[in-house]
Order: structure tokens, then sequence, then C-alpha cells
């Protein structure tokens, strides 16, 4: 739980159930369009204010905020002091909002509590939707519907006090409507230094009542332990129940289940020990036909090529396999996944746009070629493995990797999954550390590129996946030292923008947000480089586990799933010591795979 009482303005938080999500900043604000409770990939809420005494409760009212599975907000206002607490509990397909609000001085006071809400039914694609909403009242509850889908709020002893307005406002500068069906009212008297408590809910259709179990794992140390925690939250965070089970790519607006974005992510939930949820993910993807870029939560027309989803569904199944166990549908795709592969004398032969790079043509890319060399070994196709092993090494090129096999490739970070996998020679690990590390994270594009752009998307700006790869590839080269600092650095954005999170992208020199404040990939690349690269946990199947970890592994990792059993390991100087006695067998060192 992080508590913040200051740049409340400046930060704000997601909380959400495997149903939907709310998104609020934590001076109170809902104020971007992507503000406000989502089902993905619908919209529901708008914002919510709330009045006690004539008295609004907003930034000047709230004087600290902790934040965690639930928000809670606490204010002065008034006399009273008041205690917002915002939750979303499994049983519920939405949120709840309880106050409890306290009279510290020695007379009864009484307390008159407005709750204004601004309903927005519409999908993420639309802004500004057509048609007239319908309201049906009840006792103690209200609801509002259109176009098939309703939202309803009920609170025991609430009073409806009917408005029927509609509102046009510009939240982040972008024009939205929203309907303010009623006002909902409370009144309580409230004893002299006692409190009183009223409770709203506010729910919305085709809910999900699944829940997730959360796997307790810990890595206790002093400069990465509270990122390790937050980055298996955010992975939390980021699943939802919408159409199958799936993890979005980020919060709040990539409300889909992005296929590369899910596979990476999946590296960090089998590391933290998330098995049945990731196998239930990867039989969602297994049924779908072929390898689609994603998993449509609404009806789109998209037609985006994804050239890695078959070799990241292969590694990250082929992941899942050594730590626990797959299905024969899983198997089945496996092997439909390599139906997929078209080389040329070992290089692998792509669509041009279906890169992670996806702005820009990239044919025969390296990390492609990379992806689908680790996902040859995983699978011990040992030809296959020879031939791409030999078209690798037609992307070294003097002391230089190239990005690609088309004109004019670009210094970018891309060569730093072959480094990760221990695929090209160590002396290239130079050139990530020099040309593309920057003080909040490793660029995609080198800074002496004529085409560098400290913001540009895929042209020179940070992210957190090219972060992790820049991590991993030099824990695998025995560059400790860099690696600890590139973890750092991802480990230093959990306490800005959205608290708790890794972001999507950011300016290279400024650290300025670009993208999404909490993305699934960020979160999964930072659990899976701590583990399998930092601390050198390499599980060969579920009952064998290779330890051989870095220099700069220390602290303890506790609950380190393996099959059936957890792993409880300590770290320090160069050396470790299992602490519990499970039924595994543990070898020692060795060269990473």
């Amino acid at each position: 739980m992080y508590s913040l009482n200051q740049d409340l303005s400046e930060k704000y938080g997601v909380i959400s159930n495997l149903h939907g999500f709310l998104n609020r900043h934590f001076d109170t604000g809902f104020k971007t369009k992507w503000s406000g409770y989502w089902a993905p990939p619908y919209k529901f809420l708008d914002y919510y204010a709330i009045k006690v005494n004539g008295i609004w409760l907003d930034d000047s009212t709230v004087r600290n905020v902790e934040y965690g599975d639930k928000m809670v907000f606490y204010h002065k206002a008034g006399g009273l002091e008041i205690k917002e607490e915002v939750r979303t509990p499994d049983s519920v397909p939405g949120f709840e909002i309880e106050l409890e609000i306290t009279n510290s001085e020695e007379s009864k006071k009484a307390a008159h509590i407005v709750i204004e809400p601004a309903v927005d039914i519409r999908s993420k694609s639309e802004d500004v939707v057509a048609g007239e909403y319908d309201v049906e009242k009840g006792q103690d509850k209200i609801a509002v519907s259109r176009n098939g889908r309703k939202i309803m709020m009920c609170g025991e002893g609430m009073e409806i006090e009917e408005r029927d307005d509609y509102k046009t406002h510009h939240p982040g500068g972008e024009k939205q409507e929203c309907f303010i069906p009623a006002n909902l009212i409370y009144r309580k008297e409230i004893e002299a230094n006692s409190s009183e408590s009223v409770k709203m809910e506010a729910s919305t259709t085709s809910g999900s009542f699944d829940s997730l179990e959360s796997q307790k794992t810990h890595f206790e140390n002093i400069q990465l332990g509270q990122g390790f925690s937050a980055a298996v939250k955010s992975m939390e965070n980021m699943v939802y129940d919408r159409d199958g089970k799936g993890v979005i790519a980020g919060h709040p607006w990539f409300q889909n289940y992005w296929a590369r974005d899910t596979y990476w992510t999946l590296l960090g939930l089998i590391d933290a020990g998330y098995f049945e949820l990731s196998h239930d993910i990867l039989e969602n993807f297994a049924e779908e036909d072929g390898f689609p870029d994603q998993i449509l939560l609404e009806d789109e027309e998209v037609d985006t090529p994804t050239s890695d989803a078959a070799p990241l569904f292969v590694i990250a199944a082929d992941k899942l396999r050594r730590h626990w166990k797959v299905s024969d549908e899983i198997e089945d795709k496996i092997e439909e996944a390599f139906e997929e592969l078209e080389t040329e004398d070992g290089v692998v032969q792509h669509k041009p746009c279906g890169t992670w790079m996806d702005t820009i043509r990239r044919p025969s890319a390296v990390d492609i070629q990379a992806l689908w060399l680790k996902a040859a070994d995983a699978e011990d196709r040992t030809e296959l493995k020879n031939s791409l092993e030999t078209g690798m090494k037609k992307f070294l090129e003097g002391d230089r990797i190239l990005d690609h096999m088309g004109d004019n490739p670009g210094l970018t970070i891309n060569p730093a999954v072959a480094l990760m996998f221990g695929q090209v020679p160590e002396s290239y690990i130079e050139d990530i550390n020099a040309e593309f590390s920057s003080r909040h994270g490793a660029r995609t594009l080198s800074v002496v590129d004529p085409g560098y752009d400290a913001e540009g998307y895929h042209t020179g700006s940070v992210w957190g996946l090219t972060t992790g790869w820049a991590a991993a590839a030099n824990f695998r080269q025995d560059r400790d030292v860099q690696g600890m600092n590139f973890l750092e650095k991802l480990n230093k954005f959990t306490m800005r923008n959205q608290v708790g999170g890794f972001p999507e992208v950011v300016d290279a020199e400024n650290g300025h947000l670009l993208g999404c404040g909490e993305q699934a990939w960020s979160a999964g690349i930072y659990v899976h480089t701590v583990d399998r690269y930092l601390l050198g946990i390499e599980v060969v199947d579920p009952e064998t586990v290779r330890i051989n970890p870095s220099e700069k592994a220390e602290g303890r990792r506790t609950r380190k799933r393996i099959g059936d059993e957890y792993l409880d390991i300590e770290f320090r100087e160069d050396s470790f010591e299992v602490l519990n006695s499970p039924d595994i067998e543990i070898l020692e060192g060795g060269e990473q795979k």
C-alpha cells in the first residue's frame, strides 16, 4: 500500500477486478477521457463527485491518499474528517464507495451527502455517442442504460433527486458528453466524537465474478524489492475475464489482449507463479485461428500483421511447460506455430510491418530472427536451430548487428533480444551500454543515429520493454553493474504517473510519459529479468532447477513456485542458500541457456 501526500495532481491510480477498472487522479480529479469506470472495452462512468454539507470533496479537502488494492482518500471539510474508500471487490462487477464521516467535536453534527454520478456509456473507440439514456428508479437504487448496456447505483438509505442533465466537458482537452441522471443523497446525524458510514455500489452488466488468487511471491532486496512487488501487482491489475482470461496490453487505453504483449508478459507471470492463469491465457489464444495480433474485446476493423506472435507463443508455452505443464491444445498450437515460419538461407522472412516496431518497415528483422532461434532451441529442433544460427551470423556486420535486412537499417535496440538469449558474441553489448543508455532506460534508437528523436515512438524514446531487454542482455554477458543500472532506472517510475505501474514509453531525455502509465510487458519483463537473469534461476523441468546467480544477486526470493513446490532462496556475495526443503533437484552454476 502506497501512502501519498505530495504532488497528488500529477499522480493517479487504477484499481481493478476481473470485470473492470476505475482510473482516477489522487487529487480526486477525473482529468482525461480515460478516467472513470471501464469494463473493457466499454466506458460506463466519466466521473463521480461528492459533496458533504455543501463542500465538494476535491483537491482542496484531500490531505492524504492510500493506494494499493483500493484507493483511500482522507479529507477534512466543514469540521468533519471524511475517509473515502473506493474498492473493486471480486463480488461486484463494478466498484464500491464507502464514506466514513467522523465528528471529532463535542456536539452532534448533521451530514448531508450528495453523490453526483456522470454516466457515459460508450465504447473506447468512440468519444461522443448519439442516443438517449433510459432511467429506472427503485427503492435505494437507480439504473441508467443505453444501447443494451447498463450501470446501476444503489445504497442503503439512498435518496434519489432527479436531474436528467446532459453535460459537455473537455477532460484533457477532448470533447466528452455525460449524463447526470440524479443526485444520490444520504442524510446522517453524527454524535459527538463518533463516526457514521454510508455506502454506494456501482455495478454494470455482463459481470465476471471470478477471482485471481495472489501467489504472494516476494523478492526482499533494498534496491529492487519494491519494484518486484509492484511489477507482480501491476500484472495482476491488468488481468481480465472479458472474452476468456487475458492480459490487456496497458491501462488505460490498450484494452484488448494483444498477442505479443501477452506473451512477453507471460514470462513474468510464470516466474511469479501464476501457472493456471498463464495456462488459461495460452489456451484462449490457442483456440483462435492462426496467430492473431490480438483478441478483440469489441468489434473493430483491425488488420495488423504480427510476425512475432508465433515464436513468442512457443517461448511462453515452453516456459510454462518447464515450470508446470501444458495441455494437448497448447502442444498442438506449438506445432502449428512452426508452420508459420518461412526462411531463406537461414534468415526469417516476414511481413515488414509485423514487428513490435509497427510504425517502421523492417524486413527480416533481427528480433524476429532471435525469437525463432529461441523457439527452435526450446523445442529441440536441431536442424532448424543450426540453420537459424547460420542466418543470425548474416546480421553481424563489423562491430555492428544489423537491425534488419532491408535498406538503411537504423541503429536500434533490437539486437538486445539476441544478446539476452546469448545468440551473438558478447562484444556487441558495449553498444547497448554506450549509445542506447539514457538516464531513464534503454533508447529504441541509438543517440548517434541521424534519425534519433528522444520522444519518437520507435525512433529514440525509452520503453519499459527495451529497458528490460537491455538489463537481461547485460546480466547474460556478466555486465552485472550495467544490468542493475537498467533495472533501477525502471524502478524509479513506480512513483511517477500511475503509481505502482511501469510505463509503456517515455521521453529519453526528460522521462516524460508518452504512452500508457501501466504497461503489461514492462512489468512482465521486469519480473522475468530479476528471476531469470539477476538471480539466475533456470527451471529445467518441474522437478529440476539450476541456479547461477549474478554477482549483484542479493536478498531473499521467497515462494518461487516450481511445479507443485515452492522455493525460498537467500542470495549473498555471489552465492545462494536454499532455506526450505522442497522436493526439487537443485543444480548449481553452469552457463545460462
